[in-house]
């Protein structure tokens, strides 16, 4: 990718983590990227190439940044990694990422093809992240960690929704002392 597209990918994602997913549009996130709707369609082939593109890029952010908190490396229980993860995602540093996937996800229950797509990518990549990091000696550590990002997933929403005493509910019932 070239560093044009980078910094406009760099900028446009500073303003969707500021304003949000669903009502972004070509010129906000034009203005945003210091330059007009047109080159950014030039640049990224469709409006939906431009939103994939962006999509992955903020996936690429927040993944830098859970690198950052949580290095590869195994945890030394389930527990340990779903607190850890679930900690680290409730950080102020974390929170324009969690509206924008929650924007992600509510324009995928909406048929957006475009997002579902995405969404399914970022699941795939935050699957692989989770297993790089589970107990060594896990048995079945793909099927524990879509199990374990599903759980996170719930948590996160419901923290959106103003329940977050939910995730002392899942550590417990799902994670007993290990």
């Amino acid at each position: 990718m070239s560093d044009k597209k980078t910094q406009m990918l760099d900028a446009m994602a500073a303003h969707v983590l500021a304003h949000g997913l669903n009502n972004a549009s070509l010129r906000p996130l034009a203005k945003a990227a210091g330059t007009s709707d047109r080159m950014l369609i030039y640049h990224f082939g469709t409006k939906n190439g431009l939103i994939e593109a962006l999509l992955m890029h903020l996936a690429a952010q927040m993944t830098f940044g859970l690198n950052a908190l949580l290095p590869e490396a195994p945890m030394p229980s389930r527990r340990a990694l779903f607190e850890t993860v679930i900690a680290a995602t409730r950080n102020e540093m974390f929170a324009g990422y969690m509206r924008v996937w929650h924007d992600i996800v509510a324009a995928a229950a909406q048929g957006s093809a475009t997002h579902k797509a995405a969404a399914g990518q970022i699941i795939d990549g935050f699957v692989d992240w989770i297993v790089k990091r589970l107990p060594e000696g896990e048995a079945a550590p793909e099927r524990t960690a879509r199990a374990i990002l599903t759980m996170i997933d719930g948590v996160l929403l419901m923290d959106a929704v103003g329940h977050a005493e939910m995730a002392e509910a899942v550590t417990e019932a799902f994670f007993p002392l290990e």
